[in-house]
């Protein structure tokens, strides 16, 4: 696997982070823009009048992923991405919405420039359709998620799916599910969760 692979698996992987801006660290909870690739979250006036901002993927630690990155403002009266929050995450707690630019990764050894990074979703079309028919067995979902973060336990919702894999929430947190390959269209998408349902049944 490739080292920019690696990176946007560890990204599409971790809804938590701490933003840096400047010296001052907060908690906050992110998803994906599925056009722009940006990551999205509410925030406080603060974040927006520092210097310098670095988000710590999933929380400022020695092994985290440091991210940095350039915020701008966006309305989340009117913003698909706030909206996906929200399924994502629930209640709104911050006054504001910021995008965040990705200009640079450092994650153990590995060192990437914003714009070798694409986390953009190839199969965002045939997300809406996809989460519509897996959410039809939320108990399924619930399972899969227990099986890939034991932690997690009662049903499950599908809310997000992408070329690498899905995000199920549960009462625990967001579950990441990894593909294992990457999948190109929504059908592979699908029939990638099919199997991997089919063989939780299986294997139960």
């Amino acid at each position: 696997m490739d080292e920019l692979t690696q990176l946007e698996i560890a990204l599409r992987s971790e809804r938590h982070a701490a933003l840096i801006c400047d010296d001052s660290p907060t908690p906050v909870r992110t998803v994906i823009d599925n056009a722009s690739g940006r990551l999205v979250f509410p925030v406080g006036s603060y974040a927006f009048e520092a210097e310098q901002t670095v988000l710590w993927v999933p929380e400022e630690r020695n092994d985290a992923m440091q991210v940095l990155v350039t915020l701008e403002e966006i309305d989340g009266s009117i913003c698909e991405s706030a909206d996906r929050w929200r399924i994502y995450h629930g209640d709104v707690t911050e006054p504001r919405w910021a995008q965040a630019e990705i200009i640079a990764v450092r994650f153990g050894p590995i060192v990437a420039d914003g714009d070798e990074i694409d986390l953009s979703n190839p199969i965002a079309a045939d997300e809406p359709g996809l989460c519509k028919r897996y959410n039809a067995d939320r108990e399924s979902l619930g399972r899969l998620a227990h099986a890939f973060d034991p932690r997690s336990s009662g049903p499950g919702t599908l809310v997000g799916v992408d070329a690498l894999g899905i995000d199920i929430r549960t009462a625990y947190d967001i579950i990441r599910v990894p593909f294992g390959e990457r999948q190109s269209t929504g059908e592979g998408a699908g029939r990638h969760i099919d199997r991997l349902i089919e063989a939780l049944t299986s294997g139960a």
